[in-house]
Order: C-alpha cells, then structure tokens, then sequence
C-alpha cells in the first residue's frame, strides 16, 4: 500500500527552491507577493497540526517534514487521533501533492475576510483553482516583519461549502514561477503588456 504522506513529502520537497512571484491589484492600487516554501510548513498543510491529540502534533515542523520522508508516518498512525474526520485531514492526505499544481495553474486571488466566512483560519490571502477535478483553496499569510513575503498557512480540497462567497476578488496582473537555486523563470499568466516595473502601488 503506497504511503500517500511520504508521497506529499517528495511533492513539497520540490518547491522547497521555487518562488511564486505575483503582482496583484484592487481599485487601482498594485501589490507584489512572494511565495517561499519551507520545511516546517508541511506539518500544517498536511494536517498534523490539528492532531493535538498525537505526540506527533508537539514536534518541530522540520523533524515531522524528516520523518514524512522517510516514510516513517503513516495515515494509520494519524487515524489514531480523535481530531482526524473533524479536522478534515483526510482530504489533505489525498491532494496535497496537488499544491505545485494549484499554483501552476492558478489565475485567481481573493483577499481574506473572516468576518464572511465560516473559516477558522487566519490569512490574508487565499488561492482557489481546480486541479483534476478537485477544488482545492491554498491560504496565505504574510512573513512577520517582511512587505511581500508569504507562505502557505493552509491547504483544503473539496471543503463542503463555497469559500470564495462573499471575498474580494483581486485582480492577477502578472504571475511567475522562480528557480532559486538556477535563476531561471518561468511566466505563468501576464494580463496584457503588463511588466512588473509598471505596477501602480
């Protein structure tokens, strides 16, 4: 039986180099955003944060990533805890391989309200896009004391109710995927002739 959380693993570990830059507006006023992946976040993203129940839970989001890897956590250990179904960590384990895609293929940004949605989660920004049929929601949250630099706070397919009722739809002037490690880049979508040098802050 394949373990789909080692298989998430080797799908995050490929963003690890990769930079999503977007350039986004509302009403005429331009914003940049950067999106950087790290290790420690795949605790998270992948649920086992919400398992407050598991010794798992209190580890270092680097040690969880590790042991992600190697295989060494299993769905059955995670369904141990009793915060798996309530925490809709079942759905995490299916798709979250499916992330670079959702940003591959992504041309829509909101801007966060909480105050319209039945969401707990706290972001500023969040990502919706289908991927083989599954509709999957990426959140995002500024890095303390940075501008532009954001990172991925959480990660949900299929959620029983539409997410994007009642957000501020942004719009994407420019989106580009970022090799760090070669420099190389690669636009995904630009509208028009925009160039990010002309964005309008």
């Amino acid at each position: 039986m394949e373990n789909k959380i080692k298989l998430n693993a080797e799908a995050f570990e490929r963003l690890l180099n990769i930079e999503y830059y977007f350039c986004l507006a509302y009403k005429g006023k331009g914003f940049e955003v950067r999106v950087r992946f790290a290790e420690e976040d795949f605790h998270h993203l992948e649920g086992i944060g919400q398992l407050r129940d598991l010794q798992i839970h209190s580890e270092s989001g680097n040690v969880t990533f590790d042991k992600a890897l190697d295989g060494m956590i299993t769905q059955v250990q995670l369904e141990k805890s009793n915060f798996f179904e309530k925490s809709y960590v079942q759905n995490k384990i299916d798709y979250l391989h499916l992330l670079e895609r959702a940003f591959d293929e992504n041309r829509v940004v909101f801007r966060f309200r909480n105050e319209q949605s039945k969401s707990k989660i706290e972001s500023e920004l969040f990502l919706n896009t289908l991927v083989d049929g599954q509709d999957i929601y990426v959140y995002l949250d500024m890095v303390a004391g940075t501008e532009n630099e954001y990172f991925c706070r959480s990660f949900v397919a299929n959620p029983d109710f539409d997410r994007t009722a009642g957000q501020t739809k942004l719009t994407t002037l420019w989106q580009e995927k970022i090799d760090l490690c070669t420099g190389e880049s690669h636009v995904i979508y630009r509208y028009k002739n925009f160039i990010p040098k002309d964005l309008k802050k």
